[in-house]
């Protein structure tokens, strides 16, 4: 018992001597390790994560400012065989044929070569000359073949042939041989005014006025009807003043005549510009059948754009009748899409392929088929095949079965197993 106090005497000093020697050891290991720490090299400290990643970014340093290791050999020849290859598919693709859309796809198609046109119709006048070329173009915009050439000349006329003579433009038009399929002309609105003949001036619609001013249409269509190419004259339409009305009243009948008597052909557009009682009416139907506004300007002279689309609505059944004159004869894949037309040609194969194999069947001779059917005017009076009337032929055939069934009303005869058959059948 009393030995005891000494024995935890001597064990407490014991550990208190031990106690600065252990941390000694454990700053010893400390310091080791940092110096192995930090004399590991860059790139392992940078792939190691944890504490030479958070030594590092605490003593200033990152991987940004340390210089990258060199690659060995065979990372090196791994990376040139890479850039090799990749040089190589770039070559390939820079020499690869390429084939543009643009000879692939239809001319007109999107994506394809602009359609040349083939068809060139002249315009030629004054200033009404000028609004009629703009409604032809808007009329043919759908139709890139037929190229429109305005050649109207504003304040020009007949009567004035020293300001400029239409005259002697036609002759050089011809004389230079420049493609020209139509021409169309509208003229006349600055010719009510007095011509001079010599040292002689006429008044309008004179004897002598008209007999010259004659003279000129027929000089002015005459080069063209010589060298084949076909005229349309345009007559004026009604005018707002009464006096400048009459006056082109008289003007249109000098231009009928002697302008198809030059070989013209006159396209009289008085009454789609006039009111019920034939005189001036600013607004009228368009070509869409709407009530708008067609003519405009002073005494409402000119034409407004739907007046001037309208205008050229009767002129496009000539041009487009002169169009196909100068196609190929067979020539109908360029053709606008016509449902009601392509529905007859179908019905008419059809027509065929069955009375072909009735042919046959009976052991006749069948005529070889057309490439394409016949083109058929949707504005026609239908006729029968042959001729005769329709009602005469309906009535023929219905003397039958079929005329008892389709013209009297008659119900058809039951046919045994179709479900009109109500016949009851006798079980034995």
């Amino acid at each position: 018992m009393t030995h005891e106090p000494e024995v935890e005497q001597t064990q407490t000093a014991r550990r208190r001597a031990l106690t600065p020697a252990f941390a000694v050891l454990l700053r010893v290991v400390a310091a080791a390790f940092c110096c192995w720490v930090l004399a590991m090299p860059a790139s392992r400290a940078q792939n190691s994560g944890g504490f030479p990643g958070f030594l590092q970014s605490l003593f200033g340093q990152s991987a940004k400012t340390q210089a990258a290791p060199e690659p060995n050999e065979s990372l090196r020849i791994r990376a040139h065989k890479v850039r090799k290859k990749e040089q190589d598919v770039g070559s390939r693709k820079k020499g690869q044929d390429f084939v543009s859309t643009t000879a692939t796809r239809a001319p007109g198609s999107p994506g394809g070569e602009p359609v040349k046109p083939t068809f060139f119709v002249s315009v030629l006048g004054d200033s009404l000359g000028i609004l009629a070329a703009q409604g032809l173009v808007d009329a043919f915009g759908d139709k890139p073949e037929i190229s429109i050439a305005d050649q109207a000349r504003d304040l020009s006329g007949l009567a004035r042939d020293d300001y400029y003579d239409w005259s002697k433009a036609a002759r050089d038009m011809v004389a230079a041989k420049t493609q020209i399929d139509l021409v169309v002309i509208m003229i006349g609105i600055n010719d009510l005014q007095p011509l001079k003949d010599g040292g002689e001036t006429l008044d309008p619609l004179s004897d002598g006025w008209r007999a010259i001013y004659a003279q000129r249409v027929e000089n002015l269509v005459t080069p063209f009807r010589d060298a084949h190419i076909p005229v349309l004259w345009v007559g004026l339409p009604p005018m707002l003043d009464d006096r400048f009305n009459s006056q082109v009243i008289a003007l249109n009948a000098i231009d009928r005549e002697h302008a198809e008597m030059a070989g013209a052909k006159y396209v009289d557009v008085w009454d789609a510009f006039a009111d019920q009682s034939g005189q001036y009416a600013a607004f009228g139907p368009d070509v869409d059948g709407q009530n708008s506004k067609l003519r405009s300007g002073p005494n409402g002279i000119y034409f407004t754009k739907a007046g001037s689309r309208k205008l050229a609505h009767f002129l496009e059944a000539d041009i487009r009748k002169a169009f196909d004159r100068t196609r190929p004869p067979g020539d109908i894949a360029s053709l606008p899409p016509d449902i009601e037309q392509e529905a007859d040609d179908i019905n008419a194969q059809i027509r065929r392929e069955m009375g072909a194999e009735k042919s046959q069947a009976t052991g006749l001779s069948t005529t070889p088929k057309p490439s394409a059917g016949p083109i058929l005017s949707l504005t026609a009076q239908p006729v029968s095949a042959h001729g005769e009337l329709i009602e005469a032929l309906g009535a023929a055939a219905g003397a039958g079965e079929q005329g008892r069934v389709l013209r009297l009303g008659g119900a058809p005869a039951p046919q045994p197993g179709r479900a009109d058959d109500f016949t009851w059948t006798r079980t034995q």
